[in-house]
């Protein structure tokens, strides 16, 4: 099973803020679990091995393995390696997780891009929730692109993705699914649904046990993706690491498993960045003013320039900047 994909990550502005998004998470985390000291990271590095460089900057100790099954990635991933804690190793994702034995809470990345496996993927998903010990904390990115479930063109369109959907997840699927849970908009639900279903499932035999999502999101550089974070434990446990109140007032905190934050950033230039940046946070609620002041849409019409004008100032922080650099 493919891991993190071949695009490079200069092209990907979305994941880079889902990314940096992940680093807030955890590190909201680390006062009260030491996850810089007690966790180690696993996750699909892919070529550029860039959440691995990412997570160093923020925790420096932690301890990293990169898991990929294609030779010619792993030689380019040991050269592109950030830091010596980090490790790889050439397994597929099923390989590590029947392997999987950890003793002490872990940080797991599940970042599928291939849509043609999302059965086997909610499968290793529910298996690697019954082998991590409480306080481990899951992230797992679905491909979420209802186009990928095929049909014909025409009228039975609908119908035929519905019927692969029901066919796909027919372990995983609570009652109820309709033709608009496969269509462009609403599907990256219906699989937040399946995911809410499949942590259940695979959790009934541990009594007290749950996976709680922390926050989830949907974005796309091409293909849209649903991704979702979340740590398991004993209800009790669960219960209390929700309660910090940084956690509470994170903005992008998602208890439930509803209205994922969407990440839609524009492509801006530095110049459209700096200018806008200079008018935060005073006009942050006021997209109108900020369009004004701009002098012109960052996309084609006046709707599209304003929802995605909003997403960038709710994402500014986190919104990568590629340029050239002289070395």
């Amino acid at each position: 099973m493919a891991s993190g994909g071949n695009l490079p990550y200069q092209l990907r502005p979305n994941k880079a803020v889902e990314r940096l998004l992940f680093v807030d998470l955890l590190s909201i985390f680390d006062h009260e679990l030491h996850i810089g000291r007690d966790y180690g990271y696993f996750g699909f590095g892919g070529p550029q091995m860039e959440d691995f460089r990412l997570l160093h900057e923020r925790f420096a100790q932690m301890q990293m393995i990169s898991i990929e099954k294609e030779e010619a990635v792993i030689k380019r991933q040991r050269f592109n390696e950030p830091h010596t804690n980090v490790k790889c190793q050439r397994k597929n994702s099923g390989e590590f997780i029947r392997s999987f034995r950890p003793k002490t809470p872990v940080i797991v990345w599940l970042d599928y891009t291939e849509p043609a496996p999302r059965p086997q993927q909610i499968a290793e998903f529910q298996t690697l929730l019954r082998r991590v010990p409480a306080g481990s904390i899951i992230k797992i990115t679905l491909n979420a692109n209802s186009a990928s479930l095929g049909g014909p063109p025409g009228p039975g369109l609908q119908a035929a993705r519905l019927e692969k959907f029901l066919h796909d997840f027919r372990r995983c699927l609570p009652v109820g699914f309709g033709e608009e849970g496969v269509t462009s908009d609403e599907f990256p639900l219906s699989l937040l649904k399946v995911l809410d279903y499949a942590a259940t499932e695979a959790l009934k035999n541990k009594k007290e046990w749950r996976f709680q999502p922390l926050t989830s999101s949907v974005y796309a550089d091409g293909q849209k993706m649903l991704t979702v974070t979340g740590i398991v434990g004993t209800r009790e446990a669960v219960r209390d690491w929700s309660e910090y109140p940084e956690l509470k007032r994170w903005f992008f905190y998602r208890p439930k498993w509803e209205t994922p934050v969407l990440i839609e950033v524009p492509e801006l230039t530095l110049k459209e960045r700096i200018h806008i940046n200079q008018l935060l946070p005073e006009l942050e609620k006021n997209i109108g003013e900020i369009h004004r002041k701009l002098g012109c849409w960052v996309d084609l019409n006046l709707e599209d320039s304003e929802r995605k004008l909003k997403n960038y100032v709710a994402f500014h922080r986190h919104y990568p900047h590629f340029g050239k650099v002289a070395i």
